[in-house]
């Protein structure tokens, strides 16, 4: 379930770079994750669902708010940002190391231990994408878009261990953690970035994408992928997360013209294989 996530988050790349050549970043993004909340508003009205809303306690509350803000507002929005400065793959490659900062982290707040094989597989996906990623160079170098990369690096470590932690214990059903939580975060993206001044400017196929990036890259998607960290560790997750390196480079390749050179595809080969050797769990 989590590697056909992380197959549909890819597809994201493309249309997000081809959105952003017609409106502004947030606004953007404000308006992918707002109409996929009112996707998800009829099922949070129905019961069972709605009733675990409506008793909700105001620490609940501060909780998902506070996830909210890490998934959508900082992470996704920082997604956009970089987006708008950086190429795909540039953006894709800096979110590889993510693995280093979970396993740290992860093992300290969640007690999921990483044994030696899987930091095998951390350090083989690292290098890959070291191998992939250099030479730096100049357009590759955007402050703005490093800035805003780095902020949804941290946000996204953060988001996966969070998120891991609330779903491993089961307090909240995966629609409504996902729901009120899109919800929440994509109305403050709405109000910062008052993307309602952009709408007479969309045309109808920036519509077709919002739509289709709405339904099925975030409503079901998120669905999807929250139902995954119920079963996986945060580590295991966020190195499948990872693979999207590769796949955002091969559609890069055939939607956008950029290039894979023989470098660029040892290098994905590796992140690809040091992902397989983490998801590898010993029988024991």
């Amino acid at each position: 379930m989590a590697v056909a996530v992380t197959t549909i988050w890819s597809t994201s790349w493309i249309f997000i770079k081809i959105g952003l050549k017609e409106i502004p970043a947030l606004p953007f993004a404000a308006m992918r994750y707002f109409l996929a909340f009112l996707i998800l508003l009829p099922w949070l009205f129905r019961s069972p669902t709605w009733q675990t809303i409506k008793a909700l306690a105001w620490r609940d509350w501060l909780v998902l708010t506070g996830l909210a803000i890490l998934t959508y507002s900082l992470n996704q929005g920082g997604l956009f940002i970089a987006l708008s400065y950086l190429p795909n793959t540039t953006v894709s490659l800096l979110q590889n190391f993510s693995p280093v900062f979970i396993a740290l982290l992860g093992g300290w707040m969640l007690k999921e231990s990483v044994n030696r094989k899987q930091y095998m597989g951390m350090v083989i996906l690292l290098i890959g994408a070291l191998i992939f990623f250099l030479p730096l160079e100049s357009d590759n170098m955007s402050i703005p878009g490093l800035i805003a990369s780095f902020v949804t690096l941290m946000s996204n470590v953060f988001n996966s261990i969070f998120s891991r932690k609330i779903l491993r214990a089961g307090k909240y059903p995966v629609l409504v953690m996902t729901g009120v939580c899109m919800g929440i975060g994509s109305s403050i993206m709405v109000i910062t970035s008052q993307a309602w001044l952009v709408v007479p400017r969309i045309s109808a196929s920036l519509w077709g994408i919002l739509i289709y990036l709405a339904l099925i890259n975030t409503a079901l998607a998120f669905i999807m992928w929250n139902t995954s960290l119920q079963k996986l560790t945060a580590f295991e997750a966020n190195i499948i997360n990872n693979t999207m390196l590769v796949q955002i480079a091969i559609l890069s390749w055939i939607f956008l013209g950029d290039a894979i050179s023989w470098k660029m595809a040892l290098g994905m080969v590796l992140v690809m294989g040091g992902a397989v050797l983490v998801n590898l769990r010993n029988n024991s």
